[in-house]
């Protein structure tokens, strides 16, 4: 396993530059995820890592040496692409010890690594099959067993998971997790899915038009999301962003409700609020309050979609099945612990002492 080390990497087609300047480093053995919306250069830069795009300014190392120019096959990385890349007319078995021929072992040795990796992966029942007679699941088994065979420094995954249904995505992922463990390997992993970002991850990337939002571990991008990007992407549902005033008594909310905290002279703010950390009160007690619009059982939570006052929304996530009516009128109350502060540059502000103060 090895570090893989991005040094100002900037990528262009054309005139129009796609990477922005991206500078990180993934530790050895660590899983690093990058997570982001469509066409925000994620794929593109796990390419540039794999030599598959040519890297137009900036430096790549992986463990410790310039690969910046190196042809693929000479980075020692190992890639599992979303649409599997099996060669059709080979059984699994040779599938896994194609490329291990063409780097010349011996019989026995390739023999020895294939026979090891089915059993990691618990495959050694397919390797007589060709991939027209496997499922979509144990196919990418066999593509993440092409790539373990060969013991690279990095592993590379683009997406693997998107093709599967949800029950083989979630078993898929587990699988991965488990991998991580055992071969304690370097990899990075691009997923537009947040689910397997928060749940695969030792670290975070959040992208967003080439550029790096944060970086940090599930915990941090989740409860403490660097601007207001990270905060509306990050989370299903995602937080609930609500505008706010810095008023002489603290932060204020359009509802009238003062929270305290940070002081100001009018100075306009937008408060974070996972749905999560919203429950349901009386109207004395609320902060806000709205008319049900929308509401979705998932039978051991309940998710609600209001309608504010001020023509705003508002999205509650509620445990257990609630019965309310659409129509009905809600009051929410904000665990104040667990809310955001995000300044007019959209940049994530300290929010002290918040506690409910009259208006």
């Amino acid at each position: 396993m090895g570090t893989v080390q991005l040094s100002n990497v900037r990528k262009f087609y054309g005139a129009l530059e796609v990477i922005k300047g991206i500078d990180l480093t993934v530790e050895a053995g660590e899983l690093v995820v990058f997570v982001g919306p469509s066409g925000c250069g994620k794929s593109t830069l796990l390419r540039m890592i794999a030599g598959l795009e040519d890297v137009d300014y900036g430096r790549v190392e992986i463990a410790g040496k310039d690969v910046t120019d190196a042809p693929p096959a000479q980075r020692g990385v190992a890639m599992v692409f979303q649409n599997y890349a099996l060669y059709p007319h080979m059984t699994a078995y040779d599938n896994l010890a194609y490329g291990l021929r063409r780097a010349g072992l011996r019989r026995d040795a390739v023999d020895q690594r294939v026979q090891e990796t089915a059993a990691l992966l618990q495959i050694s029942e397919l390797l007589p099959r060709k991939p027209k007679a496997m499922s979509g699941g144990q196919r990418q088994r066999v593509a993440i067993g092409r790539a373990i065979v060969r013991k690279p420094e990095v592993f590379l995954f683009d997406e693997p998971l998107s093709n599967l249904d949800a029950a083989l995505r979630v078993e898929m992922r587990s699988q991965i997790a488990r991998l991580h463990q055992e071969l304690a390997a370097t990899m990075i992993f691009v997923t537009h899915d947040q689910v397997e970002a928060m749940t695969l991850a030792d670290r975070i990337v959040v992208l967003n038009a080439g550029r790096v939002e944060q970086i940090g571990t599930p915990r941090e991008v989740y409860h403490s999301p660097a601007n207001l990007f990270v905060a509306g992407f990050i989370g299903s549902p995602a937080m609930n962003l609500l505008p706010a005033t810095l008023g002489p008594s603290g932060v204020a909310l359009v509802s009238g409700h003062v929270l305290g905290g940070q002081k100001g002279e009018g100075e306009a703010v937008t408060l974070g609020v996972r749905p999560d950390r919203l429950t349901l009160t009386s109207a004395e007690s609320a902060h806000l309050s709205g008319e049900a619009k929308l509401i979705e059982h998932l039978g051991d939570e309940t998710i609600l979609h209001l309608r504010l006052a001020d023509g705003g929304a508002l999205t509650m996530k509620l445990h257990g099945d609630i019965l309310l009516k659409i129509g009905a009128r809600v009051h929410a109350r904000i665990d104040l612990a667990g809310a955001c502060l995000f300044g007019a540059n959209g940049r994530a502000l300290r929010l002290e002492g918040a506690h409910e103060t009259k208006a």
